[in-house]
């Protein structure tokens, strides 16, 4: 487990660890580059090899394109990607049409209240409990707004207020991520967050400019979806590479959210597919299955996957990707 520190984007000083896999990302791009390099007898066409920053707080594929990438830059016929999977054994690949990651915003609440001595709380109007009406309401939104199969997530991941035991704070400050897999959905969570801690606000009869503030950071992406007929090809071309055995099945179960999205979005022109690559030796997954010691998720402070098998089959599967792709038959 990593004891470094450093610096952070907001200037606090905090622990940090490769937590999500990105160097192994980067160690297959760089793979990738001398494999095709190798082989330049064998493809035809430019290859662009993109070291996109800030994939973590979801903002590196946006500024990137904002700043020109595909104008300034040769634009891809083809977009492709992969992120590491804890939850996937070391020798397997995940991959499949449609959905491939969800859309992300990350969501701040501001709670003004008026301050108080907790002896007295009639003296005041306490941000604390309005925070957690609003944190309770959050989950209506899911439960009676958003129809059942279609999949939504809200959740609280910081609830700061408060310095002392007996006073009651003038100021209460979440913190949320919310997940959609369509704009529809996404637009009814932001809207329903914004009127619901609103009116908390109200019921608790904070005047109009004091009511709580919703602010939706610019640390947000759009849903990903796989072009199908490009990931029929790429398919192909690991089975044909690796096996039908290499392919993990299994229904997907998280929603978790990525930036390559800006990538491929429809108006770019551009499919794209974004696949895994198993990280986790099947070893861990039978010690867990028999009782023993869970297998530590993606930004868990226990995270470790295989790097040697990761970072192999990474670079494999996107060189053979990339030679199909780029063959001079096409």
């Amino acid at each position: 487990m990593s004891t470094v520190k450093q610096v952070s984007i907001d200037g606090e000083e905090k622990p940090v660890m490769h937590a999500c896999g990105h160097d192994v990302h980067i160690t297959s791009l760089i793979g990738t580059a001398h494999q095709m390099a190798a082989r330049k007898d064998q493809w035809a066409g430019t290859l662009v090899l993109i070291a996109q920053p800030a994939e973590e707080r979801i903002g590196g594929a946006k500024l990137m394109m904002d700043d020109g990438l595909y104008t300034r830059f040769p634009k891809p016929d083809y977009a492709m990607a992969f992120h590491i999977s804890a939850d996937t054994p070391t020798g397997q690949l995940s991959i499949g049409e449609g959905i491939a990651s969800s859309s992300s915003d990350s969501v701040d609440i501001i709670v003004h209240g008026v301050g108080a001595h907790g002896a007295s709380p009639h003296r005041g109007k306490d941000p604390i409990v309005m925070g957690a009406e609003i944190i309770m309401a959050l989950q209506t939104i899911i439960s009676r707004e958003i129809a059942p199969l279609k999949p939504g997530v809200i959740t609280v991941g910081s609830f700061h207020s408060g310095f002392k035991h007996n006073i009651i704070s003038d100021k209460a400050v979440m913190q949320l991520t919310v997940r959609s897999d369509d704009e529809d959905t996404r637009a009814k969570l932001l809207e329903g967050i914004k009127r619901i801690a609103t009116n908390v606000g109200r019921m608790n009869g904070l005047p109009e400019d004091k009511l709580p503030k919703v602010l939706v950071s610019h640390e947000s992406t759009p849903a990903n979806y796989n072009d199908a007929a490009l990931t029929k090809r790429v398919k192909g071309v690991f089975a044909a590479r690796f096996g039908e055995e290499v392919f993990d099945n299994k229904p997907r179960e998280g929603m978790g959210a990525e930036d390559f999205a800006y990538l491929v979005e429809p108006n770019t022109d551009v499919p794209g597919v974004y696949f895994s690559v198993g990280g986790t030796p099947q070893a861990d997954f039978d010690r867990e299955k028999a009782g023993g010691a869970p297998v530590p998720s993606h930004h868990s402070p226990f995270f470790k996957i295989a790097p040697r098998e990761s970072v192999t089959l990474g670079t494999e599967a996107m060189t053979a990707a990339a030679l199909d792709l780029l063959s001079k038959n096409d």
